[in-house]
């Protein structure tokens, strides 16, 4: 049995401001899938941020309410430093979306995508 794969980039090199509120990204669909992978990036600058960025990823049912799945996922305060993580995501999910930030001192980068098995054959 052979499987189609389909990969998105979920979120582009999205800046986490130092000292901001988290940020909320949309909501992925993947009501249509069989099952999905998240892969999730937290990249520092030159100056690590003085508390670590955090990642949380939440799931819904309705795309109305939702719960969390996994987090937070804590990055790093290294100068450059990069944390990535791969997380399954159920099959029964529709929807799944990130909540991150929470870091200070200096901004970091988060970068998504979201592989998802959308055919067997």
């Amino acid at each position: 049995m052979a499987a189609t794969k389909t990969s998105t980039v979920h979120q582009n090199n999205v800046t986490l401001t130092a000292a901001a509120g988290d940020t909320t990204s949309t909501a992925a669909d993947i009501s249509a899938s069989y099952g999905a992978i998240l892969t999730i990036k937290l990249t520092n600058g030159a100056t690590g941020p003085t508390i670590a960025a955090q990642v949380i990823v939440e799931i819904s049912h309705d795309n109305s309410i939702f719960y969390q799945l996994a987090g937070p996922l804590v990055g790093s305060t290294a100068n450059n430093g990069v944390v990535s993580w791969s997380l399954r995501i159920p099959v029964e999910a529709k929807f799944v979306r990130t909540v991150s930030g929470s870091n200070t001192g200096q901004n970091v980068t988060l970068r998504s995508e979201i592989t998802e098995v959308s055919a067997l054959s």
